[in-house]
């Protein structure tokens, strides 16, 4: 075998696996801190590439060069094929996600797309994380649930959406603000895309 052909197959079968351990590690670094966050998308963006670049080395040269042309490399092929694809067209493959270390989620609400998401737990814990390109902002706390309306006693961080009184009505969030009900833009149920 090919040393250049080992070397190759060893760059695609690594970036695959750093791939689905990035979309993996999503969840943990968000609890850890948001920057953590930023830095594992720009490294899983930057393995896509990577990953895509390898992809277009392995065709060229199994075209080339007829050594190259064997079951393991078109095994390889098909298998970064399916990465680059699942990647660009569809949400990451997760195995652990906001459930796995914390208590289940109770209540869920989401802002803006898959950007903002806020968790009410069943242990009587709630969280929001917020990211964006050109930031990241987390609220903890704990909360008490009595009928449509949550009481909120904020432990980390500062949301100028919520308010200490929530009161659910018709699948949307909105604040008690001067006993009048203000727009929270943040509905319940899974995030759109």
């Amino acid at each position: 075998m090919n040393k250049k052909q080992s070397v190759l197959r060893t760059i695609i079968i690594v970036l695959v696996i750093s791939k689905i351990v990035l979309s993996n590690l999503f969840f943990l670094l968000e609890k850890i801190d948001g920057y953590w966050l930023i830095f594992s998308v720009l490294l899983e963006v930057v393995c896509f590439i990577w990953l895509f670049i390898a992809v277009v080395l392995l065709i060229i040269r199994t075209i080339r060069y007829s050594q190259w042309r064997n079951k393991i490399n078109y095994f390889i092929f098909g298998i970064a094929l399916v990465f680059l694809c699942a990647g660009w067209f569809f949400p990451p493959v997760r195995i652990i996600n906001e459930n796995t270390f914390q208590s289940p989620v109770k209540i869920r609400a989401c802002y803006g797309e898959i950007m903002s998401r806020l968790y009410f737990r069943e242990n009587g814990t709630f969280d929001s994380s917020s990211s964006s390109f050109f930031g990241y902002n987390a609220v903890k706390g704990t909360y008490i649930q009595k009928n449509d309306t949550l009481f909120l006693d904020f432990l980390k961080g500062e949301s100028r959406l919520l308010g200490d009184t929530l009161v659910i009505k018709d699948s949307v969030l909105y604040k008690v603000q001067n006993d009048t009900l203000v727009f929270t833009f943040y509905y319940l149920g899974e995030c759109r895309r």
